[in-house]
C-alpha cells in the first residue's frame, strides 16, 4: 500500500518538475490550514490540498492531493503530560491521464488512493478508464463531468453493516464513479467551485461512497488567494465502531496558484 501511495506522490512531484520548464502551461493549486491551540487546551489542526495540471499537445496529466490532521494533547490531574491523541487522520490523492480528442470529449483513465485512521476503511485503491464530457468552458464558467469504470481493492478495518466479514480483509470488485466539476467566475478576482462525486460497486449496491466540495476564493494577488470550503465524505457500509457514515469540514485557506 505505501509503495502505491509513494508513486502516486512521485508522479505528482514528476509532473510538477517536467513542467518547471514550461511555467505558462503547467497550472499548480495548493490550499494551506492550520490551526495550534495552547494553554489549558492544546490541540493541532492541519489540513492541505494541492492540484496539478499539465497539458501537452492533446494531453493532460492531473494530479490532486488531499491531507487531513488533528491532533490533541492531554494532561493528568497534577498537570502532567499524559497522551496525544489523534482525532482525524486522513489522506486521499488521485492521478488522471486525458487525451483530448476536441474541447468536448476526451477519453480518460484514472488512479486513485485513500486512506483513513478512523473509518471502515484501513485503505482504497481505485484505477480504471473513462470518459470526460465538457458541454461548455468559458472566461466565465466551465463544467465537466467524468465517468469511469474501475477495479477496486479495500482493506477493510472491520464487519461492515452489511455484510459480516474476517476483519481487516481485503475485498476487490469491480465499480464505477461519476463525478461533476463545476466553476463559476462571479468578478475577475472571486470564483465558486463546486465538486460532486458518486463511487460505487457493481454487484453490491449498498457498497457506495461520495463526496461534496463546495468553496469560494478571492484573490489577493497574483498568486495568493483566501478560502473558504465546506466538504462532505460519505460512506454508506460502516464498520460497527464507527460512530458516523458522514465527516464533514469547514476550512478556511490561504490558497497560492502558480
Amino acid at each position: 500500500m505505501r509503495k502505491i501511495v509513494s508513486f502516486l506522490m512521485v508522479v505528482g512531484v514528476l509532473t510538477t518538475a517536467i513542467a518547471a520548464e514550461d511555467k505558462k502551461e503547467m497550472e499548480t493549486h495548493v490550499e494551506l490550514s492550520y490551526a495550534n491551540t495552547a494553554g489549558n487546551t492544546e490541540s493541532q489542526d492541519a489540513a492541505g490540498n494541492i492540484k496539478s495540471n499539465l497539458p501537452f499537445y492533446k494531453n493532460d496529466i492531473r494530479f490532486v492531493g488531499n491531507i487531513l490532521y488533528s491532533e490533541n494533547t492531554s494532561y493528568d490531574k497534577n498537570g502532567d503530560f499524559e497522551d496525544n491523541l489523534r482525532t482525524k487522520n486522513r489522506w486521499d490523492t488521485e492521478l488522471n491521464y486525458d487525451y483530448n480528442f476536441n474541447e468536448t470529449i476526451a477519453f480518460n483513465y484514472i488512479a486513485g488512493a485513500k486512506g483513513d485512521e478512523f473509518s471502515t476503511f484501513i485503505y482504497q485503491i481505485y484505477t480504471g478508464p473513462g470518459a470526460i464530457y465538457t458541454p461548455f468552458a468559458t472566461e466565465t464558467q466551465e463544467l465537466k463531468f467524468q465517468g469511469n469504470v474501475l477495479y477496486m481493492w479495500d482493506k477493510v478495518r472491520e464487519d461492515t453493516a452489511a455484510t459480516p466479514v474476517e476483519p481487516k480483509y481485503l475485498h476487490r470488485y469491480s465499480g464505477y464513479q461519476l463525478s461533476l466539476d463545476y466553476v463559476y467566475n462571479f468578478t475577475k478576482t472571486s470564483k465558486f467551485t463546486q465538486y460532486l462525486m458518486y463511487r460505487s460497486e457493481f454487484e453490491d449496491s449498498t457498497n457506495y461512497f461520495g463526496k461534496s466540495k463546495t468553496a469560494l476564493e478571492s484573490k489577493m494577488s497574483d498568486i495568493f488567494s483566501l478560502g473558504v470550503s465546506y466538504t462532505v465524505d460519505y460512506t454508506h457500509n460502516k464498520a460497527k465502531d464507527v460512530r458516523s457514515r458522514m465527516d464533514r469540514v469547514f476550512l478556511a485557506s490561504l490558497i497560492a496558484d502558480f
